[in-house]
């Protein structure tokens, strides 16, 4: 496979589950927001949870300006509309390989994207963010159902996997020791994790089983083992087609493990050091994965480390 279209096929799939769980993430916020008004903090929360706090930009913004830059900016990779938009930038290239149905959806969302941001201006942001929800999961739907499942389909669902686990990641250090119950609900519902954690265990939610289930459920998709696993497997197949166990499969592997063979309290009192872990992993791995399959870095537009709105 050349390497730029493994490449393009890597960050198609890393933009398009950011824009998905950015899109949770507001909705949830903006959920929270209509019904206590008088919490001034889910703006800076928001930004912090997206990795911008500290840029003058989006110091003291409230949650309505935090929904603009992190919804609607197309300028912004890290945005819902941006990384829609970047996410068909990088399939447009792939045409001749990408299956005709996941070129048509992404295409289609891509033309449909001024018309829903444009509504959601003036109606709200709710419909945009379902809509945004309804159009990944279509794209998620026929990428595991329709293509192919040889190294190309591995390059873009290790992408999907490890931006999974860094945006699960960042989730999670936005949360703190002193927030309540009610805080770590709207983190499961972030996380589309909600339903699942209520079947397991019940009403009663806790820092400790909330961190335990969305770092270590084997069964839930959007746990960070589930798609450690997963990006795993991913990376071990392409090393082993490409002669060679690679580094990023032991990297991943390794936060993997540690993962699945902690306890629940080990969890909790190391929480800020296992997030941290989770996204130093997550960085060397997509430098890793970049250094050895992909020589075309710099005709690529792209943003892994954001420090701040358009990097």
């Amino acid at each position: 496979m050349l390497s730029r279209i493994a490449e393009s096929l890597y960050w198609m799939g890393r933009y398009v589950e950011r824009a998905d769980d950015t899109a949770r993430l507001l909705d949830v916020h903006v959920h929270r927001m209509l019904a206590d008004a008088t919490d001034e903090r889910m703006g800076s929360t928001l930004i912090a949870a997206m990795g911008l706090a500290g840029s003058a930009e989006v110091s003291d913004v409230d949650l309505w300006r935090a929904t603009e830059l992190l919804a609607y900016d197309q300028d912004n990779p890290s945005s819902v509309a941006g990384s829609l938009r970047l996410a068909r930038e990088n399939a447009r290239g792939l045409r001749e390989t990408l299956a005709t149905d996941v070129w048509e959806a992404i295409n289609r969302t891509h033309h449909d994207l001024d018309a829903q941001v444009r509504a959601a201006r003036a109606l709200g942001p709710n419909l945009f963010f379902r809509w945004v929800g309804e159009r990944v999961a279509l794209l998620g739907g026929l990428i595991d159902s329709v293509v192919l499942h040889d190294d190309g389909w591995r390059f873009l669902t290790a992408g999907r996997c490890l931006e999974r686990v860094d945006m699960t990641a960042r989730l999670l250090a936005a949360v703190t020791t002193d927030d309540d119950a009610s805080r770590w609900t709207s983190v499961l519902e972030s996380c589309g994790a909600n339903d699942a954690f209520l079947r397991t265990h019940g009403g009663e939610v806790t820092r400790e089983r909330a961190l335990a289930f969305l770092l270590q459920s084997e069964d839930l998709p959007r746990s960070v083992v589930f798609a450690l696993r997963r990006a795993e497997n991913c990376l071990a197949e392409i090393a082993v087609a490409n002669g060679s166990p690679g580094r990023s499969v032991r990297v991943v592997g390794r936060a993997r493990s540690e993962l699945t063979y902690a306890s629940a309290p080990d969890l909790v009192a190391r929480a800020d050091e296992v997030v941290e872990g989770l996204q130093r992993a997550c960085q060397e791995v997509d430098e890793l994965v970049r250094g050895r399959y992909f020589r075309r870095a710099d005709l690529i537009e792209w943003a892994s480390d954001i420090q701040g709105v358009g990097a």
